[in-house]
């Protein structure tokens, strides 16, 4: 009698070519995992090393369960018949769970992630962990050798304590019978085959202990249960389908796949049966969670959206729930699907939650950089994603499949079709019992397109058209809150641009000022005009000395002459006063400038116009006592001060017409506002009365009372409560400003300043540590291909030595090679100390260790600038106790400055010195020096004189030290001297 023969080619066939690619055979894994009543799945995939975890903390399996079901294909279909096996084993402590694995080959997927796997189970019986591990490996290879059968390949099955996973020789041992198995069939096999299956073998390198050790939980600790698979190699293609993206903006096929495999999002729906997550280890640093809660939409972002809409569409397929505009209270809302004629439909019932954002930051209430965020999260995972049992039916969600016509509806009417899947999150919740004519099709590829699911289609079709029209249409029967605070938003936004635009002209006008002030200063122009006022003046006395004018004519010229230099001086002293404008929020920079302005006009006032302005009046004192001139000093004193007098007269006169002025723009806007107010709702309430005048003999019957009523009583309350706000908000502005007049009261233009002032200050540092994150990233992973290249450099040099020692001609280019090699690493492993990663306790630093640190980095380029660097004895003997990461940055860039610097001098040495002043470092140079407008400024973020800067550094340096209790500043400038920057201890 004949028979079946099963191949071993049969597992191939059955399982690694029927599954598409990699992210869908870990989405079998993690149905297999909720299968097993798991309440987590996760896998952590190492690059460098290709290996490949997943694990979950599921029921598990006996090695009697392993080996009848998970080695038996074809299991679960027949539970339950009186010829199968016994149904497999239930969670009673959670809901029961239908079985999505229902052709019990989803095992075989992991053939398409990897050759190789270690499988490691414990199971839980009776509600307790057993007190062993099962274990097995399997070189999927095997199975797709020709002419080998099924029952030819051995699968070794090991058991461990529960106590002690298996290490690496348990796992070799293991490896070392399949081995053997392929010894026994290698005369019917290709010798290449054997020996690439022999070298997977040879590569195994997987020891569970002590991968357990930095994996943390799922495990077997204590009454752990569940299954974990170490794949190793990897399919290197996986990272090709994590990484590539067709477009930015778009989801990866990993992705797309993988992303929402439960519904996370939604905080009204029932929590999760499992959760899932797939973690990226790039390098050494924290992974990257490709899938998983942080990835996919969160609650939290679920909820802090504009609009919401929740509820269930009955057996009829009408909808009965409940819809939220703009975080208001929610609506009771019921939409009716026209197509069911009394019948129940044949999809069922399900739930229906969504969360809409508005597409532009001035319509949302959402914070504008939270909104960008969301919206980029929105377009590659937005739209409605289906959950059946609480798990994802695929492909449905995600912004590239369109199945209810959504963004085709957006592109045909964009002026009236509100929905788009950028702008939506949301889930529908479907069970097996209410939805079970919605089935899946054979690839799990969507559902069969019968009319369960075109009757699904169309009640969710109807619902967005529906509700679009009714809430979020310009005249829709519920859109009036929608329109209210739409409108209210924009106008806030225009206030706020308006606002800006007036704010930013002023801005950069006292900018502008200040600078011209500073480039004066600088110059040296405003010392030396005051100084000519002097020169200027003691000539003309002189002129008037050797004229032969009678004595009292020179006394009264020489007074005015003094006159005339005392008004050049206060000229030269408004010309240099600045006035900072009122109400205007400053950034840092300008802010900055400002109070370097106000230090350094009071001390040009101070040091140089007042003692100017006495030395006119003493040389004139002694001019007219030398030459014995009558000039009254009595009326010469009242002509000074009565001038200052009159000035301070005329400038507070100006300011009193000017403020009466604007009072009486004021009244004059104001009271034209009410009238204008008073007169529309006069015209409205006339209006109406005309009306009701023509329909006070109308019968009854010609019209609708009810209607009637309620048209006039509207008209006449929209175009009140317009006017009335129109009125409220110029009383309540006015009401502002009478309390800041009083007595102790708020100035509101002062707080207005101050709360501007905060929101530009928040914004900059924002932008700056949004930039240094990016920057820290970048500078992570060069950081470690630089490793990995120069270690790979490394390996090869030393296998190139034995060649070159035997090939004279080649010696000459090896060492060459060997030489520059060596410079390089070398100056690579001055860096080691900049890692605070490497270090695990604070050490105690020398200012010598420092020097010689910074000396070595900057040899070359020292040198090459003719730049010297040197160190007193008390910088050499400080100890400071810390992180090397922590202080030689900070050196590295202020040494790296002052070489910068100093080297633009000519004719001149430039010259660095790390100096100890008191209980402080300091590191001074000969260069150019600091401007004045720059003492300030020269620590905040992107601020550089450089050419070609990134104006970082120092921002960075002064912040790191803040963090460990140390301060960096910048001595006063002194003209013709360089900088010295000071780190000092901040005393607790």
């Amino acid at each position: 009698m004949a028979k079946f023969h099963i191949r071993a080619r049969t597992i191939d066939l059955l399982g690694r070519q029927q599954i598409a690619n990699i992210s869908t055979a870990i989405s079998e894994l993690f149905k297999n995992a909720h299968d097993a009543y798991a309440t987590t799945a996760e896998v952590d995939y190492f690059r460098d090393d290709g290996l490949f975890v997943l694990r979950d903390n599921g029921l598990g399996m006996t090695r009697t369960d392993f080996e009848e079901r998970w080695l038996t294909l074809g299991t679960d279909s027949k539970v339950g018949s009186s010829a199968g096996l016994n149904r497999p084993a239930v969670d009673k402590s959670q809901e029961p769970r239908p079985l999505l694995g229902e052709k019990g080959i989803g095992r075989l997927a992991i053939a398409v992630i990897g050759r190789q796997v270690l499988v490691l189970t414990r199971a839980k019986v009776s509600g307790k962990a057993e007190a062993t591990i099962t274990a097995a490996y399997i070189h999927w290879g095997l199975f797709e050798l020709p002419g080998i059968d099924l029952e030819e390949i051995t699968i070794p099955v090991e058991t461990f304590s529960a106590k002690a996973l298996p290490d690496h020789d348990d796992v070799q041992a293991m490896v070392d019978v399949v081995r053997q198995n392929l010894d026994n069939l290698s005369d019917r096999i290709e010798d290449n085959i054997v020996t690439q299956i022999k070298q997977d073998m040879d590569a195994f390198a997987v020891d569970p202990r002590d991968t357990a050790d930095y994996l943390g939980t799922p495990s077997f600790d204590g009454q752990g249960t569940g299954t974990h698979f170490y794949i190793l190699p990897a399919d290197e293609i996986i990272q090709e389908d994590i990484d590539l993206r067709e477009e930015p903006t778009k989801p990866t096929r990993f992705e797309k796949n993988l992303i929402g495999f439960t519904n996370t999002m939604t905080p009204e729906f029932r929590k999760p049966k499992i959760v899932t997550q797939f973690r990226d280890h790039i390098d050494e640093g924290e992974p990257i969670e490709r899938v998983g809660e942080k990835a996919f939409f969160s609650p939290n972002e679920f909820q802090q959206v504009d609009h919401h809409i929740r509820g269930r569409f009955d057996e009829y397929g009408q909808f009965h729930g409940k819809v939220g505009v703009y975080q208001t209270t929610p609506t009771e809302y019921v939409l009716n699907w026209d197509n069911a004629d009394g019948k129940p439909t044949k999809c069922g019932p399900f739930d229906f939650s969504i969360a809409v954002i508005q597409p532009t930051p001035r319509d949302s209430l959402v914070e504008p950089t939270e909104h960008a965020l969301i919206r980029r999260k929105l377009e590659r995972h937005g739209g409605i994603y289906i959950y059946k049992d609480g798990v994802r039916v695929q492909p449905y969600g995600g912004p590239d499949f369109d199945f209810l016509d959504v963004e085709r509806r957006r592109n045909l009417r964009a002026g009236t079709a509100y929905y788009s899947f950028r702008n939506i999150m949301g889930a529908i919740e479907l069970t097996s019992g209410d939805n079970a004519n919605l089935v899946e099709k054979a690839g799990r590829e969507g559902f069969r397109e019968d009319k369960a699911y075109r009757q699904f289609r169309s009640i969710l079709m109807n619902f967005f058209i529906q509700s679009a029209a009714d809430f979020f249409g310009e005249k829709g029967k519920y859109s009036e809150e929608w329109n209210e605070k739409r409108n209210e938003l924009q106008h806030l936004d225009d206030v706020r641009k308006q606002r800006e635009k007036h704010s930013r002209k002023k801005k950069n006008a006292f900018a502008t000022q200040l600078e011209e002030f500073f480039e004066k200063l600088d110059s040296g122009t405003l010392p030396l005009s005051a100084a000519n006022a002097l020169e200027t003046l003691k000539s003309r006395v002189e002129a008037e000395l050797n004229s032969k004018k009678p004595a009292q004519t020179k006394a009264l010229a020489i007074a005015r002459l003094e006159d005339e230099a005392k008004q050049t001086i206060d000229k030269i002293r408004k010309d240099s006063a600045i006035t900072k404008p009122r109400g205007i929020g400053l950034n840092n920079k300008i802010r900055n400038n400002w109070q370097a302005y106000q230090s350094e006009f009071d001390r040009f006032v101070k040091r140089t116009l007042l003692p100017t302005e006495k030395k006119i009046e003493e040389f004139i004192t002694s001019t007219i006592h030398d030459n014995k001139l009558n000039l009254d000093p009595g009326k010469r004193l009242y002509a000074a001060v009565d001038k200052h007098a009159k000035e301070a007269f005329t400038s507070i006169k100006s300011l009193r017409t000017q403020t009466e002025e604007s009072l009486t723009d004021l009244t004059k806007i104001i009271r034209e506002n009410t009238k204008n107010s008073f007169r529309t709702v006069s015209k409205a309430v006339d209006d109406v009365r005309v009306e009701l005048e023509t329909l006070k003999d109308a019968k009854q019957t010609e019209f609708d009372f009810s209607a009637k009523r309620e048209e006039f009583e509207n008209s006449v309350s929209i175009t009140f409560e317009k006017e009335s706000e129109n009125l409220r908000r110029i009383s309540s502005q006015l009401e502002a400003i009478l309390t800041s007049l009083q007595k102790d009261g708020t100035d509101f233009i002062e707080v207005t300043e101050a709360l501007e002032e905060e929101v530009v200050a928040l914004r900059e540092r924002q932008d700056a540590d949004f930039e240094l994150a990016q920057i820290g990233m970048a500078l992570n992973t060069i950081n470690h291909e630089f490793g990995k290249t120069a270690g790979s450099l490394r390996s090869g040099l030393r296998r190139m030595k034995s060649w070159a020692s035997a090939n004279p001609e080649m010696k000459s280019l090896y060492d060459d090679m060997r030489v520059s090699f060596d410079h390089l690493d070398n100056y690579l492993a001055l860096f080691n100390p900049l890692d605070r990663r490497l270090q695990r306790t604070a050490v105690q630093i020398t200012g010598h260790e420092i020097f010689r640190f910074v000396s070595n980095l900057f040899e070359k380029r020292l040198e090459r600038h003719s730049v010297k660097l040197s160190a007193d004895q008390g910088f050499r003997e400080h100890v400071i106790e810390g992180f090397q990461a922590d202080f030689y940055p900070v050196f590295v860039n202020l040494v790296d400055n002052a070489i910068h610097w100093t080297s633009a001098k000519k004719n001149n040495q430039g010259q660095i010195e790390l100096t100890k002043d008191g209980d402080d470092l300091c590191v001074k140079d000969n260069g150019r020096g600091v401007s004045s407008i720059d003492v300030l400024n020269i620590f905040e973020m992107n601020f550089t004189r450089k050419a070609g800067g990134r104006g970082m550094g120092l921002h960075i340096s002064r912040q790191a030290l803040e963090r460990v209790g140390y301060e960096l500043t910048l001595d006063p400038p002194i003209q013709g001297t360089g900088a010295c920057f000071r780190i000092s201890r901040v005393s607790q």
